[in-house]
């Protein structure tokens, strides 16, 4: 048999093997595509041609849900309240948490592992368990009906979270810049803020877009939080169009539509940081 025949059977063996996983890739592909197939030409139907031909293209595709749900569920100022909320999630999530991550990753304290296990705990148990605490609390506090509550809230819930992703991320970055820099004078928060977070950009990264996710489309909270209708996020404005007897599932559809636009171009410009993330997190030991 020559080296060519060889050759091109080793080549056929290499793509045969790799077809179970083009193949569950092209079915996972399918399965993500899909949904948003269906959203999109939703987005111009009325409920009567969603329910007539769901996976057919609209008669017309013009923006009449889209002004429709914009209006109506006055999305404008809901829209304002979701981005004070999921922004102020972040900002805080990212700072309390690099402030805890930093001394559980740069200090070799006994109690470390004790208190990443505790930071690890938060993530392990489910908080809608204690939604009836935690609204007592609320109450109590004052914070009832107000963004403010919402912004301490998710911060809470995201926190463990976060200081795991950026402990681990810490964790690996040489002991030298601590020490050169206490040389030079710089105090822990400098240390912090403008050595090693920067340093560790890509652990931002992930946690603001996967707080901002998770923020942005919550709608349990606001639903038991918020009493007013000027506090309402967008998720909680959107059900507006869910009745009990009718749904009107073109302005559904359309709102849904409108509310992903933010996320996804937050997604745009952190995935390549994202994907960096991603990969400097295999890496580690």
């Amino acid at each position: 048999m020559s080296a060519l025949a060889i050759s091109d059977r080793a080549a056929i063996s290499r793509q045969l093997a790799r077809l179970p996983g083009w193949t569950v890739l092209a079915v996972w592909t399918a399965a993500v595509l899909l949904p948003l197939y269906i959203l999109v030409v939703s987005c111009f139907k009325t409920t009567a041609e969603i329910y007539a031909t769901r996976l057919g293209l609209p008669q017309s595709w013009a923006l009449d849900n889209f002004v429709n749900a914009w209006t109506r569920a006055d999305l404008g100022h809901n829209f304002i309240n979701s981005l004070i909320v999921t922004g102020g999630a972040v900002v805080l999530t990212i700072v309390v948490s690099a402030m805890a991550a930093y001394p559980l990753s740069r200090y070799r304290l006994g109690w470390n592992a004790v208190m990443l296990g505790l930071f690890l705990s938060g993530i392990m148990l489910p908080i809608r368990l204690a939604s009836v605490e935690l609204f007592t609390l609320m109450r109590n506090l004052g914070l009832l009906d107000s963004l403010t509550g919402l912004i301490l809230v998710y911060s809470a819930i995201r926190i463990p979270f976060a200081v795991f992703i950026f402990a681990n991320f810490m964790r690996v970055l040489p002991s030298e810049l601590d020490e050169a820099a206490r040389m030079d004078g710089a105090g822990e928060v400098r240390i912090l803020f403008q050595i090693i977070l920067p340093m560790v950009k890509p652990a931002v990264s992930i946690v603001a877009i996967f707080t901002a996710i998770a923020v942005w489309n919550d709608f349990f909270f606001p639903l038991i939080f918020i009493f007013d209708d000027r506090h309402k996020t967008v998720p909680l404005a959107i059900s507006v169009f869910v009745g009990q007897f009718r749904t009107d599932w073109g302005l559904v559809f359309a709102s849904l539509a409108i509310s992903m636009a933010p996320i996804l171009i937050m997604y745009c410009l952190l995935a390549r940081q994202i994907r960096e993330g991603v990969g400097a997190g295999g890496g580690m030991k």
